[in-house]
């Protein structure tokens, strides 16, 4: 019973959350462009996606077990501490990890020649999964090479919403294309909010991001800046009414959301663990939030 509460603190379910509605936006604008709504397809498709990115929480914390030795343990940063307080269960959370990349590559299969999709799908859905395994994992070990804001800034911004609308219709296109900028924009926030706690342990574990390389400070401005790309992304499409299938005022307006939250970190004189927390908090909740709420204005698009 006690490994088992391991393994789900370990799994951190909540992670799936955000990577849920990115699925579920694509998918969506998929609907709205006309692809017939298909609940099995909808479920079969995350058990792919679901699979792979859950994979991510163990195979992070099992590559990154000695840089998140002195890291600060927030609900989306510093890793679960399970593997530092439980050294025994390294070999489990590794074969775990291995277990959900497999499971997932296999459905991949499964419902490539299931759906007749084609070859390109499968190969989609497999760079997703591998570019998550190997964000920590050897050899690539995309995060210690200063490669883990482009990782966080395509899987955010492209992979996940494609897969959802790739799931739905079995190929990419408009109004999907549309929204792939203001989601990397996203994406960079995103990786910079979950990174910006953990700088000195980073340091010590020879990460090489970019807060690592210069600082919080700049970090909060790059947040910053990401966010209003974002927001002025979203009304330029909505002004020049790029396509008519998408409501675009509320994607416009739940903007600010994120914008308003990476403004705020300007205002955070003390970069204290207590104070740096809250901060990752608030912005993973301002993207949670502006998900939550494009994903729902969707929804009563298509209904």
């Amino acid at each position: 019973m006690k490994q088992l509460i391991f393994i789900l603190r370990l799994a951190r379910l909540h992670f799936l959350l955000p990577g849920f509605m990115l699925y579920l936006l694509g998918y969506q604008l998929a609907l709205l462009n006309g692809v017939e709504n298909d609940l099995t397809k909808f479920v079969f498709g995350y058990l792919i996606f679901g699979t792979a990115h859950l994979s991510i929480s163990f195979s992070n914390d099992y590559f990154d077990r000695h840089s998140d030795r002195n890291s600060a343990k927030t609900a989306f940063s510093g890793g679960s501490k399970i593997l530092i307080e439980h050294p025994e269960l390294q070999s489990l959370a590794l074969k775990f990890a291995l277990f959900l990349l497999f499971t997932s590559i296999l459905a991949n299969i499964f419902f490539t020649v299931v759906y007749d999709y084609t070859i390109l799908f499968f190969v989609f859905g497999l760079i997703g999964a591998l570019l998550g395994w190997f964000y920590t994992a050897p050899p690539l070990k995309l995060a210690y090479r200063g490669l883990g804001e482009l990782t966080a800034i395509l899987a955010i911004g492209f992979l996940m919403p494609g897969m959802g609308y790739l799931i739905a219709s079995g190929t990419i296109s408009s109004p999907l294309n549309w929204i792939f900028l203001p989601l990397s924009c996203y994406g960079l926030f995103f990786i910079i909010t979950v990174e910006m706690p953990d700088v000195e342990s980073d340091a010590l574990g020879q990460k090489k991001s970019l807060l690592v390389k210069y600082g919080r400070k700049s970090g909060k401005l790059v947040s910053v800046a990401a966010t209003l790309t974002g927001t002025i992304s979203m009304i330029l499409l909505l002004l020049f009414k790029i396509t008519n299938l998408v409501d675009w005022p509320p994607f416009a307006a739940f903007s600010f959301l994120p914008l308003v939250a990476a403004i705020s970190s300007l205002f955070m004189r003390q970069n204290t663990r207590k104070f740096l927390v809250k901060q990752v908090t608030f912005n993973i909740a301002s993207m949670i939030l502006f998900l939550f709420l494009i994903n729902l204005s969707l929804f009563f698009q298509h209904v």
